[in-house]
């Protein structure tokens, strides 16, 4: 049986999409060809890869097995073409970067200038969605380099990481909806039981800021009434200060926000609490200089952000 990468990556992208017109107009290739394509691939193996009664297409036993191989294979390949780009100096490919969407906003514009300066030939791509599909994504071979807080516990061992920085996580909320006797020692920092009852605004499950929320929650014996559940910081922060609610946030949505005015922004106790920002990849996956290169940019551009 021959393969060659194209097809893999085609079989793949209609596996990942579960649609081969979606796939078809990722790959910016006819629907008809990608179809023909496939049946190809399948008449060579002896078997189907999709069950197309399913709605949307799914991925038969046989097809769970190649798509396993398959994403095993790029693997190597990519990580063998990053060697020979270090070995040779020829600098060229592409760096597929993802993180949240507010972290993004917040990150790139510092991060990315500096670094393509440095590396002009390196095609960098953003990918923004939830941790945890971005866990999924890296490893899966979908992007190469994840830079998320550390609040998943890596059950399997598979994820690598360093530190970026360390970030504050704050409580937001409209100017007077926290009272001064609740406050710790009159400063900027609140006691837990007050938030008892408190209506909040959180980010869906599947996001790190509620994994950590859950968490301190559940540490502090509180049982939040949760208001309503978004997929961005940004907008938890904007309902909060509304007046509608209050919000705990990483310390970079109070200050993409312009945190001030009718906002109030509080540390969660005597101490500040806090969590690493770190970049992953895949455990056995070569890293070489431009992927270095990045973590070390994000390190000194961001590394000064203190805790407290």
């Amino acid at each position: 049986m021959s393969m060659n990468l194209r097809e893999l990556r085609y079989i793949l992208k209609v596996a990942d999409l579960r649609s081969v017109t979606g796939a078809a107009n990722e790959l910016h290739i006819s629907q008809p060809a990608l179809s023909r394509y496939i049946h190809d691939v399948e008449e060579e193996l002896g078997a189907k890869i999709f069950d197309r009664s399913t709605t949307p297409i799914s991925l038969t036993y046989a097809g769970e097995c190649y798509t396993r191989s398959a994403r095993r294979i790029l693997l190597e390949h990519e990580s063998l073409t990053r060697e020979i780009r270090d070995i040779t100096h020829h600098m060229a490919g592409r760096l597929r970067i993802g993180t949240s969407r507010d972290r993004a906003s917040f990150m790139m514009p510092r991060l990315l200038p500096p670094f393509t300066a440095k590396y002009p030939g390196i095609e960098a791509e953003i990918f923004t969605d939830s941790g945890q599909k971005l866990r999924e994504a890296l490893r899966d071979g979908r992007i190469d380099i994840m830079i998320l807080p550390d609040t998943w516990p890596d059950d399997a061992g598979t994820l690598a990481s360093r530190l970026i920085y360390t970030e504050e996580l704050v409580l937001a909320a409209r100017a007077g909806t926290i009272p001064d006797e609740f406050c710790a020692d009159g400063r900027k920092s609140i006691k837990p039981e007050v938030l008892r009852d408190m209506r909040f605004f959180l980010l869906f499950r599947e996001h790190a800021m509620r994994s950590f929320c859950d968490k301190y929650f559940r540490d502090n014996g509180i049982k939040p009434a949760v208001a309503m559940e978004f997929s961005s910081n940004i907008t938890c922060y904007r309902m909060a200060v509304a007046g509608m609610g209050v919000t705990i946030i990483p310390e970079l949505t109070a200050e993409m926000a312009g945190a001030g005015g009718e906002a109030e922004i509080f540390s969660l106790g005597d101490e500040p609490v806090t969590w690493e920002v770190r970049a992953f990849w895949r455990k056995g996956a070569y890293i070489g200089e431009p992927e270095r290169e990045l973590m070390a940019l994000a390190g000194e551009i961001f590394g000064g952000k203190k805790g407290g």
